[in-house]
């Protein structure tokens, strides 16, 4: 499974960590109010896992394409 993700970045006190500002799968679908758009990630591995388990797929399972609006 495909998601195509809108990230921004800076956040956090070192401006390290980012947040999620979109998600949505290869048929256009938004998730919008499935995920927390106020938590902050570290990287992207913790990012394809809480997204795995929203999707219910196994992270491995899971591609990320990061996208610019």
């Amino acid at each position: 499974m495909e998601l195509n993700v809108y990230i921004i970045c800076g956040r956090g006190e070192k401006g390290d960590k980012f947040q999620l500002g979109q998600v949505f799968n290869e048929a256009g679908y938004y998730f919008q109010g499935e995920y927390d758009p106020t938590t902050q990630y570290s990287n992207m591995d913790e990012l394809q896992e809480v997204l795995a388990n929203m999707v219910k797929v196994e992270k491995e399972a899971l591609k990320i394409n990061r996208i610019n609006l």
